[in-house]
């Protein structure tokens, strides 16, 4: 019995009492047997509950004067998820000091917990027992894998949901994969995510999105160049098969030329978007005078348009209040609503927007310049698993014109859900 329990697997469900599923118990014989382990799981897979707390008990328990090291990308993570989990134990440890951050043993064996971006800070930790565990490791820096193995720990565990296919975390599991025992865990494998809520994520965001592959089904966001917001298949099964019309509010959306580029009013009246007019104007102030004209002609009021107010946008949509037409503004560039997905608000809105294409839910016009400007944008993905789009920079270097139309027409597509994003 005392070498049950003297094993990771033992020590969580014979001294803490948990109950483990099948992936959890692999994980922590694999965390006892091999000095390096990295897992990457689904959300809300309960890996920090069920792997990180008791590793972190049970390295304190089963080697005196053993030092333990937790560090993720935030310090938030730290404090108020990993702590806690081992703090809910506490009652089952007598003479143990319990606080925020730091947890002492009475056999000396300390376990320490803090984030940060700072290499230096990383360096000096050393014990001949040192576990160091990295949770949200897509989100910590290369800089501090580099000082953690300095460190030489006796085992190193790696756990985070998958973001994109880059960085140490990701090359634990690609070019590092001979230095370390993977584990990948995916929602189907956790029995207390519901296949509702499961259903419910496929449905929002699509089976095949960056986004359900990573937090689903455990993969990494994928950033080659197939990966396009709006896949050309789609596109076309949309417009082959639209929907019937739906009469419904009228909204529109403002995309202001910078240079060469266009200026482009589209209009949403129901399920139906149609782009009113896209021209280029070196005289802002002309295309000014033009807007008014378009808003005027198509019977629009200033509370049912929305516009880019990013960079020229922001001297324009002053002129536009000045002239008496209080548009509502958007940042593109602004923080996005669900920021643990979309690294900004334009990412949010062509990827809403992607989605109600893929949805058949909205009849587009016949357009295509608009068609080739939906389907050549790429995708890419920052290190903490944020969805990104491809910049204008990076479209003109690869020789491809600033996707006004259809910044315009996904705009005017989801200007509901921009209107919860506006800036004013």
């Amino acid at each position: 019995m005392y070498k049950l329990l003297s094993t990771p697997v033992g020590f969580a469900a014979g001294v803490l009492g948990l109950s483990l599923h099948e992936w959890q118990e692999k994980i922590l014989w694999d965390a006892d047997k091999h000095g390096a382990i990295a897992v990457k799981a689904g959300n809300g897979s309960g890996k920090t509950t069920s792997i990180a707390a008791p590793l972190a008990l049970w390295h304190a328990v089963a080697f005196k004067d053993s030092l333990t090291i937790i560090t993720a990308g935030v310090y938030r993570q730290v404090k108020e998820q990993l702590f806690p989990a081992i703090r809910s134990h506490a009652r089952k440890f007598t003479g143990w000091t319990f606080n925020d951050t730091d947890i002492t043993a009475p056999n000396g064996s300390r376990i320490i917990g803090f984030s940060t971006d700072e290499a230096g800070r990383f360096e000096g930790w050393h014990n001949k027992n040192l576990l160091v565990i990295v949770d949200e490791a897509k989100s910590v820096p290369d800089s501090i894998f580099e000082a953690i193995e300095r460190c030489q720990p006796t085992r190193l565990i790696l756990m985070s949901s998958p973001g994109g296919c880059c960085g140490f975390f990701y090359d634990a599991f690609h070019s590092r994969r001979k230095f370390f025992r993977q584990h990948t865990v995916t929602s189907f494998q956790c029995p207390h995510i519901s296949k509702a809520w499961i259903d419910e994520q496929i449905e929002k965001y699509g089976e095949h999105s960056p986004l359900v592959r990573s937090m689903i089904f455990a993969e990494f966001m994928a950033t080659n160049e197939g990966s396009t917001a709006i896949p050309l298949t789609l596109l076309e099964r949309c417009v082959a098969n639209p929907p019937a019309f739906k009469p419904g509010a009228v909204r529109a959306f403002c995309d202001f030329a910078a240079g060469g580029d266009e200026n482009v009013l589209a209009i949403l009246k129901g399920n139906r978007v149609e782009i009113a007019a896209a021209w280029r104007e070196k005289d802002t102030m002309s295309a000014v005078g033009q807007f008014i004209r378009l808003f005027q002609q198509h019977g629009l009021s200033a509370e049912n348009i929305a516009c880019d107010a990013g960079g020229l946008g922001i001297p324009i949509c002053d002129r536009l209040e000045e002239l008496g037409w209080n548009v509502r503004r958007v940042k593109n560039g602004a923080a996005a609503r669900e920021p643990e997905i979309y690294g900004n608000v334009a990412a949010e809105i062509w990827l809403k927007g992607a989605r109600m294409i893929e949805q058949g839910q909205i009849i587009l016009p016949d357009d295509q310049e608009l068609f080739s400007q939906l389907t050549t944008r790429l995708l890419r993905t920052s290190s903490r698993g944020q969805i990104l789009l491809e910049s204008k920079d990076q479209l003109r270097a690869r020789g491809l014109p600033s996707p006004d139309r259809a910044d315009a027409v996904l705009g005017c597509l989801y200007q509901p859900y921009i209107e919860r994003l506006l800036i004013a």
